[in-house]
């Protein structure tokens, strides 16, 4: 799951939901040790903890039909969280939904969780259509989505605007080739995962592309991507199977590209992005455990929490005007929020060292060889500033460098400083 997804490290309370939404009740089971849960094979129970739960977390109104997919909210947060890494953390941006469904929830997620972000999004199901406009409608976000209706001749064209550039593409594909694959009679599986434990509730327009299955419908999309190379910037699209991936990725293997993987429960998806944008680079933060996990140097994002009585801004000016001036780092605004950096000298590490140096008669040769600064790069390094629920959480992850452990170190520098910065600047602290 995305080291962002709310769900991480706080799956809904199924209980506490009920209490607040009367409807899921009748769906709560009872475990053996006092907790509570839900048939996940019951298309009802689903649908309902779909519609709470958007309500809920992201206060969505959803209407969902029983005969239609019905999203779970973890899963698909998971593929948004993946996009903002591609946008890297951008304020605004411009993005399009293949195939919105009837949910049109990757938009509306979208949406809630960047206010500046707009969407536009095709269907080629008129029921599918019909559904997804109204809940666009019904969450008064039609400023930010436009929802249209297409026939399945082609993709792209009659929805690209060739005189528009957009951010990026994105798209769940139907993943199965025929009737028999999707009702499971022909088994791709690994024996050794365990069997999905939810209904699938997809009509075969949403599930089966009878010209080749998701493989097919994804090649269809780079072929037609060709066309499009100055108007979107970076193309998406998830996969249902692993043995997709590999075949994807032949076809991609003269276009810049990356993969990743997205885990929910027992249920596993795959994406794939590329871009004919020569100046992008796809960070390791993009990438797949897989390719990551090659490499020895740790990739896992740091993070650092700070007390809720700090406030975002508060947070945010210490360390922009503190903490970046004092490391002496090389730093870009992404957003709002978020931040990339480079260093090429440690002022992190060894403080007492330094300070008992820096007035010392010891000549330049004796003195603390991180005082130099080098022209190799030491780290370059992502920061994110997420605030949820009135905490706020810094994010640091290492992009590149020689320090591998560089993101580690400064976040327990920030951690070290944070509360002496506080104490100095008690007149201007804000406390909500």
């Amino acid at each position: 799951m995305h080291i962002r997804n709310r769900y991480r490290t706080k799956p809904p309370d199924f209980k506490q939901l009920a209490e607040k939404h009367t409807e899921l009740k009748p769906f709560l089971i009872e475990k053996t040790n006092g907790g509570v849960t839900l048939d996940f094979r019951d298309a009802k129970a689903v649908r309902t903890l779909t519609i709470v739960t958007a309500k809920e977390d992201f206060n969505l109104n959803l209407e969902l039909s029983l005969d239609r997919l019905i999203p779970r909210i973890p899963q698909k947060l998971n593929y948004i969280h993946w996009i903002e890494d591609l946008m890297e953390c951008k304020t605004e941006a411009s993005g399009i939904d293949i195939g919105c469904g009837c949910s049109c929830i990757h938009a509306l997620l979208a949406a809630r969780m960047n206010p500046q972000w707009k969407m536009l999004v095709s269907e080629i199901d008129p029921f599918n259509y019909n559904m997804a406009v109204k809940n666009v409608e019904q969450n008064e976000l039609q400023d930010q989505i436009h929802v249209i209706s297409m026939n399945s001749s082609a993709l792209f064209d009659g929805l690209i605007d060739r005189t528009k550039h957009y951010d990026f593409l994105m798209c769940n594909p139907p993943f199965f080739c025929d009737t028999s694959e999707y009702q499971g009679l022909t088994n791709t599986r690994n024996v050794e995962r365990p069997s999905a434990n939810s209904i699938n509730t997809a009509a075969d327009i949403e599930s089966i592309y009878d010209q080749g299955g998701e493989i097919e419908f994804v090649k269809r999309m780079i072929d037609e991507s060709r066309l499009y190379t100055s108007n979107v910037r970076i193309f998406t699209s998830q996969l249902g199977k692993k043995s997709s991936l590999k075949q994807v990725q032949k076809y991609l293997k003269d276009i810049h590209h990356t993969d990743t993987e997205f885990c929910q429960g027992n249920t596993m998806r795959w994406a794939v992005a590329w871009t004919f944008d020569e100046t992008y680079r796809f960070s390791e933060q993009c990438q797949s455990r897989e390719k990551t996990n090659k490499k020895k140097q740790n990739r896992t994002p740091i993070s650092v929490q700070f007390e809720s009585k700090y406030s975002f801004n508060f947070i945010k000016d210490y360390l922009e005007k503190n903490i970046f001036n004092e490391l002496n780092l090389k730093w870009t605004s992404l957003s709002s929020f978020a931040w990339i950096f480079d260093a090429y000298e440690n002022l992190w590490s060894h403080q007492r060292q330094r300070r008992r140096h820096q007035n010392d008669e010891q000549p330049p040769s004796k003195r603390l060889k991180s005082n130099y600064i080098q022209e190799e790069k030491l780290c370059c390094i992502q920061a994110r500033l997420d605030e949820h629920e009135g905490v706020c959480t810094l994010y640091l992850l290492f992009v590149d460098g020689t320090n591998g452990d560089a993101a580690n170190q400064i976040g327990q520098y920030i951690k070290n400083q944070f509360p002496k910065y506080c104490q100095s600047h008690t007149n201007t602290l804000t406390i909500e």
